[in-house]
């Protein structure tokens, strides 16, 4: 009768709507089911990483696990692991002692905001908190779990930049073909324009500078071309052995 869902209800009410006799699940179903739908995503994806409800049976309110379900599907959306069962123990652990982090915050604030406030015990709560904080650094240090310990991390993984180069890596057929028509557009054209023209305007070349990058572009040019040559004998011959072999399989 302690629970939050039943306060401000006489027993006559609970009887008329049937809750005296609902199991605990149906009541946290039901609690549940008015949860924001991003809450009920983050629930949902937390319990499919780990398997199962790391929540349940821990006296918890309702709002506590909403809120803890929240904070470990920022862990679990971390990459690598839901491969690793000892990672996923680590964010669930990491998970209860924020919860813990913020009950001694809320404990703190009352303290402090008393009408004569005990000082030994918010430096107790203080203490504690600091504790709890240490071991969460420690357990993010030893998994990996955080960008200031994650040895794959670097700066700019995330970009838009940092994503395209990881797809053309990767051979994606639909961003080369993209990429092909951003760089041969016209506005990319005009762009280049605009730069080279600014650049040139901002150059003070003599003479001497002028033959030396027609002398460099002149080797540039010669250099491509003999590329191009040798590629395009290259696409010669393989189109040669496609049509012999599709010759001898007809045959």
């Amino acid at each position: 009768m302690s629970l939050g869902q039943y306060q401000f209800k006489t027993f006559l009410n609970t009887l008329v709507s049937d809750e005296l006799f609902k199991t605990e699940r149906e009541v946290k179903d039901q609690v549940e089911s008015k949860w924001s739908k991003a809450d009920k995503q983050n629930m949902n994806f937390a319990i499919s990483v780990v398997g199962y409800d790391p929540f349940d049976d821990c006296g918890m309110t309702q709002a506590d696990r909403k809120y803890c379900f929240n904070i470990l599907a920022g862990y679990c959306d971390t990459e690598g692991i839901q491969d690793d069962g000892h990672k996923i123990q680590s964010v669930v652990q990491i998970t209860q002692s924020q919860l813990q982090c913020r009950k001694l915050d809320e404990f703190i604030n009352a303290e402090l905001l008393s009408v004569h406030p005990d000082e030994s015990r918010v430096k107790n709560l203080t203490a504690t908190k600091k504790q709890l904080l240490d071991s969460i650094a420690k357990i993010a240090q030893d998994n990996n779990l955080s960008s200031n310990y994650n040895d794959n991390s670097k700066k700019g993984a995330n970009t838009l930049s940092e994503k395209m180069k990881e797809m053309a890596k990767d051979n994606f057929a639909a961003i080369q073909v993209n990429l092909f028509d951003i760089k041969t557009s016209e506005s990319m054209r005009q762009i280049a324009d605009l730069s080279n023209q600014s650049i040139m305007e901002q150059l003070t070349l003599d003479s001497n500078d002028y033959t030396e990058m027609i002398k460099e572009q002149r080797e540039m040019i010669l250099k491509y071309e003999e590329n191009q040559s040798a590629i395009e004998e290259e696409n010669r011959m393989l189109k040669n052995k496609i049509q012999d072999l599709e010759t001898k399989k007809k045959r």
